[in-house]
Parts: structure tokens; C-alpha cells; sequence
């Protein structure tokens, strides 16, 4: 598991679904957590979540979609090294 914020994760494993668990609210009401499972199915993320929410320790758990491909800001490209 990786601790991350969700605008972090969103960038790093983009274009798929990610459940997050020990969700929890940081600066500027901004969300963060442990990010559990990275899938590109839908109803594979929230398979999980339930299986998660069913077993009862992992604090508070969320499903999010990260969309598009982070290279492309505003029209420009961008590069990462």
C-alpha cells in the first residue's frame, strides 16, 4: 500500500479505478488514504471495496476514477523524466 493524495494517485495510475482505504481529510479539506487496489475494471474496484467494507478493518474505504492520460494539460503535452 501506498499513502498518497487522491489528485496524486489520480495522476500516477490514470485512466483506471482505484480503491483507496483509511481515507481520511487533510489540508484544505483535501482527501488522502492508502491506495489498496489499481484495476481498469469498474466492477472489479467495487468488488473489492465490498469485500473490504465486508471484512471491517480497513477505516473508511472509496472508489475513484482517474480519467483521461495526465500528459495532455490544458492542450500542451507534458514530459516527464
Amino acid at each position: 500500500m501506498e499513502r498518497m493524495w487522491f489528485g496524486d494517485a489520480q495522476l500516477k495510475y490514470w485512466n483506471s479505478w482505484i480503491v483507496a482505504v483509511n481515507v481520511s481529510r487533510g489540508e484544505d479539506n483535501k482527501a488522502y488514504g492508502d491506495i489498496y487496489f489499481v484495476t481498469q475494471s469498474r466492477d472489479e474496484a467495487y468488488e473489492k471495496a465490498l469485500e473490504l467494507k465486508k471484512a471491517g478493518n480497513m477505516g473508511h474505504i472509496t472508489v475513484m476514477e482517474s480519467d483521461g492520460d495526465p500528459r495532455y494539460v490544458g492542450g500542451l503535452e507534458v514530459c516527464r523524466q
